[in-house]
């Protein structure tokens, strides 16, 4: 079951962004890990359907950029693209000070 993320972006568009479910074990890797305070978050209610604020956004942000350099000096494999557009995703959502929007499908 994935989980869809939106965001406003102008009066009619949107921004969207899925944790596809081949990407869940991928961030349970860090589960309970205390270095990803706001990933765990993530983590422990991807299907609760929750808003993220802008200032949690950039958190994540920043968390998924040192998930991504923990992963690369572990020599382990990961699907960079995806884990790239996810923080991008973040990164633009707290840029534009706008609320992101989940829902599980």
């Amino acid at each position: 079951m994935a989980l869809n993320m939106y965001y406003k972006n102008g009066i009619v568009r949107k921004t969207r962004y899925q944790i596809s479910d081949e990407l869940i074990p991928v961030l349970y890797q860090i589960h309970n890990n205390t270095n990803f305070p706001q990933l765990n978050e993530l983590i422990e209610t991807l299907y609760d359907s929750q808003d993220i604020a802008p200032d949690t956004a950039q958190l994540l942000a920043d968390e998924m950029v040192a998930f991504e350099r923990l992963l690369l000096s572990l020599h382990l494999p990961f699907p960079m693209r995806p884990l790239q557009k996810m923080q991008t995703f973040f990164t633009e959502a707290a840029s534009k000070q706008q609320v992101i929007y989940t829902s599980s499908a």
